[in-house]
């Protein structure tokens, strides 16, 4: 079968973006390849492999799952279901801490998954220390993957629960993309999250559980005009601002992301 029909075909079926992002990876070819040797020959096993993938993206599998790979901030990090696919919207939760200064600093990342947020950090700040943590060893192992695949080597990764004790030296800079999608409020129709790990995901409390509790450790191990800044949903940051002051924080300040939405606060002991 000639490459173009199969792509017509294809694109048939799921986004066109997919399609050629599928084509890529199975045939190992650039975008540009695809269009200039369009009538190129495919082979079975290719065919086969580009059905497959078809087939688990119209269930909604994430395309990153099937890549096992996903852009974020200026790279490309190795991603497999035992994290989170990361978002577009996290970006604004590195872009914010990137504005501060972090010679000499010292961040700790509390659910650290695939290590997108802290690998991105430490790729354009090679003088500060980030402890990157997560609950999950095979999180870990694929953040490890990541950080050696850029050479960081100023990430010291960590398996910790942050609802057990915490036995971290005092940072400059708190971290987290922590869990705060409410499950009850979840219509099933979402795109994709239901082939992610649940424990990344889902917190209790409308959401709000692992916030706050990160916000009501993470104030203790903070030094001097030490910084939080947490990821959290749109409908989230009223609360959380009223959380934060009856806690001890002094002040606060909230981001949008690129779609307008309260994506991102930051909060001041």
């Amino acid at each position: 079968m000639l490459l173009k029909d199969k792509l017509k075909e294809t694109k048939n079926k799921i986004d066109s973006l997919d399609a050629e992002i599928i084509f890529q990876e199975v045939l190992k070819i650039d975008k540009a390849i695809i269009y200039s040797d369009i009538k190129k020959e495919i082979n079975k096993t290719d065919l086969d492999s580009i059905d497959l993938m078809v087939e688990e993206r119209l269930k909604g599998k994430p395309l990153a799952y099937l890549t096992g790979k996903k852009g974020f901030w200026k790279s490309d990090f190795i991603i497999s279901p035992d994290v989170l696919v990361p978002r577009p919207e996290t970006e604004t939760l590195v872009e914010a801490v990137l504005n501060e200064n972090l010679q000499g600093k010292t961040l700790l990342e509390l659910g650290t998954g695939s290590g997108v947020i802290s690998i991105s950090i430490a790729q354009e700040s090679r003088d500060c220390i980030i402890f990157a943590t997560d609950i999950s060893i095979k999180s870990i192992l694929v953040a490890k993957q990541n950080a050696e695949k850029f050479c960081c080597e100023n990430i010291i990764f960590l398996n910790h629960d942050w609802n057990n004790e915490w036995l971290f030296p005092q940072v400059d800079y708190l971290i987290s993309n922590p869990p705060y999608v409410d499950k009850e409020k979840t219509s099933g129709k979402e795109e994709g999250i239901w082939y992610e790990p649940e424990k990344a995901l889902f917190s209790n409390d409308n959401g709000l559980s692992d916030l706050r509790l990160i916000l009501s450790k993470g104030k203790n191990y903070l030094n001097e005009n030490g910084k939080v800044y947490l990821e959290h949903a749109p409908d989230q940051y009223e609360e959380l601002n009223k959380f934060a002051l009856e806690n001890g924080y002094l002040n606060f300040s909230n981001l949008n992301d690129l779609n307008g939405d309260k994506r991102v606060s930051i909060y001041q002991c």
